[in-house]
């Protein structure tokens, strides 16, 4: 069963805060098609990874595409990743407060020089205000908070950003 005590244990693991996140889920299956960062700007068919502009995009042998967006610097500071969602329409903003009329974002690292993952707020349905995240090539997750995934592994939240919906 994908939201197994052994399967959300494992997740616990990396993830320690969601041990007491009563809104912790997992919710979808191991995939490699796509990572957080993909997941964060609303793609799951592709791998969001930082590669210079002459080998974009490449395809592996098991068909999953790694990309990177047109004229992004080839690097995961938390400047290029504001550009990348700037050019989306998204803003910098304060938090992750839920906000009517807006999708939010954030990023996450140990320094401004190596974002380490994203999530994504939900705008609607049962997970109204909730976040997802997308663990790599691993579970695809909700948590009530963007801080219940801050850990070792993936650091801390760094910055929020936000997009007008619809």
């Amino acid at each position: 069963m994908l939201n197994s005590d052994a399967n959300r244990a494992a997740v616990i693991s990396h993830f320690p805060s969601l041990a007491t996140d009563n809104d912790f889920e997992i919710v979808r299956g191991t995939n490699p098609d796509y990572n957080c960062i993909a997941w964060a700007a609303c793609y799951d068919n592709v791998w969001w990874e930082p590669l210079p502009e002459n080998k974009r995009p490449i395809t592996r042998f098991d068909g999953v595409v790694f990309d990177w967006p047109f004229d992004a610097p080839s690097n995961s500071k938390v400047e290029t990743l504001i550009g990348i969602f700037k050019n989306k329409r998204y803003e910098t903003c304060n938090d992750g407060n839920i906000e009517n009329g807006y999708r939010k974002i954030c990023f996450y690292g140990n320094d401004i020089d190596n974002i380490t993952h994203a999530s994504r707020q939900f705008i609607g349905g049962k997970y109204h205000g909730k976040w997802t995240s997308k663990l790599g090539a691993s579970f695809e997750i909700i948590h009530g908070t963007p801080y219940t995934i801050e850990s070792t592994e993936y650091g801390n939240v760094l910055q929020f950003m936000k997009v007008k919906f619809p």
